[in-house]
């Protein structure tokens, strides 16, 4: 049989209130919980409550403050200055060797002295002092190309080194080739050999010596030339010594070429002397220059030209 609803509605609140009033007919809500039910209260909870295990403890390690991490700067590289290299005694006249036993000290410190004896007017010193940025403190491409500079600068207004034309070491440049007309080689050797005396300071002369072979017939655009250096000592037995040879081939209808080529030589021929017999630092394979000559006068300091002769006697 269906209940209609008029009839389940108020039913289902008859009996809502009915067990309300049921479980709390002795309840008395508006007075507080003596102490006694509290307790009683507390102990039912502790017998009722669900049995959860308490938290580990947690490492006091974990909870400190981290260290600090200090960001690392890469190390500075120090701008050392160079060491400052006594100047001499200006009252004493110096030797061509002057300043030399500073060439551990390096291009940089040098051009410092050098720089320091032209403002006080020293220019035979600031020259010699140019002139050991080349020939003893290994200069890079731009220290080398400042010195030349100087040296160029200053040596034109300077006199010559050695004024005693009898204290001078005689070299003698040989040249071999097969040319018809001797007068090119001949002219240009003389020119070298002039310009190699003017360079050195009057320390050394250098003669010359040209040996003709016999031309071929065959007409060739180019002929081979072979240029060496000798020393002959001045005693009566003439004992000689000699450099190794180098040969290029020269176009002898182009004299300025001809002339270049034989710098270059003397150049690389001297090159080679200095860096088998001395100990100065090492020249450029081949300097580029406006003028081959340039290489002779101011890529060669006076004391290399010296002791390359002396090389030769040896």
């Amino acid at each position: 049989m269906r209940v209609p609803i008029s009839i389940t509605l108020p039913a289902c609140i008859l009996i809502a209130v009915f067990v309300f009033w049921l479980g709390s007919q002795d309840k008395e809500f508006m007075e507080p919980p003596t102490p006694e039910r509290l307790v009683e209260i507390s102990d039912e909870w502790e017998k009722s409550r669900p049995n959860i295990p308490s938290p580990k403890p947690i490492n006091a390690a974990l909870l400190a403050d981290p260290t600090p991490i200090t960001p690392q700067s890469p190390p500075q590289v120090e701008n050392k200055k160079p060491d400052s290299l006594p100047p001499g005694d200006f009252e004493l006249a110096p030797s061509l060797t002057e300043y030399g036993t500073y060439g551990d000290k390096g291009a940089e410190a040098m051009i410092q002295l050098a720089t320091l004896l032209e403002t006080k007017a020293q220019y035979q010193r600031a020259l010699l002092a140019w002139e050991r940025v080349i020939d003893t403190s290994n200069p890079n491409t731009q220290e080398r190309k400042l010195a030349t500079q100087a040296i160029q600068r200053l040596r034109n207004n300077l006199p010559p080194w050695n004024p005693d034309p009898t204290a001078d070491i005689t070299l003698t440049l040989h040249a071999g080739a097969t040319f018809k007309e001797k007068e090119p080689l001949t002219s240009v050797l003389k020119s070298a050999a002039e310009t190699i005396t003017v360079a050195s300071g009057h320390t050394v002369k250098v003669d010359t010596k040209i040996s003709f072979g016999k031309s071929s017939e065959i007409k060739t655009p180019r002929i081979p030339v072979a240029i060496w250096f000798s020393y002959s000592a001045s005693s009566v037995d003439g004992v000689r010594a000699e450099t190794s040879p180098i040969s290029f081939m020269v176009d002898p209808q182009q004299p300025q070429t001809l002339k270049d080529q034989v710098s270059y030589g003397i150049y690389a021929l001297l090159r080679t002397q200095l860096t088998t017999k001395t100990n100065f630092s090492a020249l450029p394979e081949l300097p580029s220059v406006l003028q081959a000559d340039d290489l002779l006068h101011y890529h060669i300091t006076r004391l290399m030209w010296r002791e390359f002769a002396l090389s030769i006697q040896e």
